[in-house]
């Protein structure tokens, strides 16, 4: 059995285990070395704090609210947390957690996580002001609010993915137009509530159009004319998939 120092473990230098050892394993595996003794919990929480990528979809439902809050809690310099399907996870208050913790972040991504929430959503906006890519798809919660919580506060937001997001309507969608002026890509599939007058904000930008692509897979109330608009304006527009 090990002791409080990992004597009876090989005196590996701290640089190798950093560098060398830790980051051949899994984030998950990388978590259960700190069971081993006091020096390497110390060099797991040391190693977090380096990390720029966590990525937990591997593992989507295995993935606990604790082990989720034992990572983000340290992640200081995190870049890019993904967290597609890790619907135990991902609740408010560990999403406040990587809110409060994770300033750097860039990209969040939580498709089908049905816990998330629009103040949850909010919080990282406003304390994450380097946001470029989020994805929010099929998280059933989510409503304009957070839309509008992005369009207000991630100014560097790029790509937005809501698809089957059912809270989504054309004010929403508005917002996004009239405050993202980098947005490049925007997945609205499946939003039903979503129509011409939502989509009429990006062509009615007065400094220029940034997107680029634009997914509204049975928007059925999108019509052919504004597709047409969008696609003369240099939009990719994608309805079938």
């Amino acid at each position: 059995m090990a002791t409080d120092n990992g004597a009876d473990l090989p005196c590996l230098p701290d640089e190798i285990v950093l560098y060398h050892v830790l980051p051949l394993l899994s984030i998950r595996e990388v978590i259960s070395c700190k069971l081993i003794c006091k020096k390497w919990r110390r060099l797991v929480t040391s190693y977090i704090k380096r990390l720029r990528v966590v990525d937990l979809s591997p593992w989507d439902c295995m993935v606990t609210e604790d082990l989720l809050l034992g990572i983000v809690k340290y992640a200081s310099s995190v870049r890019e947390l993904r967290l597609d399907g890790c619907w135990r996870a991902v609740r408010d208050g560990a999403v406040l957690t990587i809110a409060s913790v994770c300033h750097k972040l860039r990209v969040f991504t939580a498709y089908k996580c049905g816990n998330l929430t629009d103040f949850a959503v909010v919080s990282m906006a406003e304390k994450c002001p380097d946001l470029e890519e989020v994805d929010l798809s099929s998280c059933y919660g989510i409503t304009d609010e957070a839309l509008c919580g992005l369009a207000d506060h991630a100014k560097n937001l790029k790509e937005l993915h809501v698809s089957s997001v059912y809270g989504v309507t054309d004010f929403g969608v508005s917002q996004l137009a009239f405050k993202c002026h980098h947005l490049q890509s925007l997945d609205v599939s499946y939003c039903y509530r979503v129509s011409n007058f939502g989509l009429q904000g990006f062509l009615d930008k007065q400094a220029g159009l940034a997107l680029t692509e634009l997914r509204i897979k049975d928007c059925v109330k999108v019509t052919q004319p504004i597709i047409f608009k969008l696609m003369q304006a240099g939009v990719a527009v994608n309805n079938m998939f």
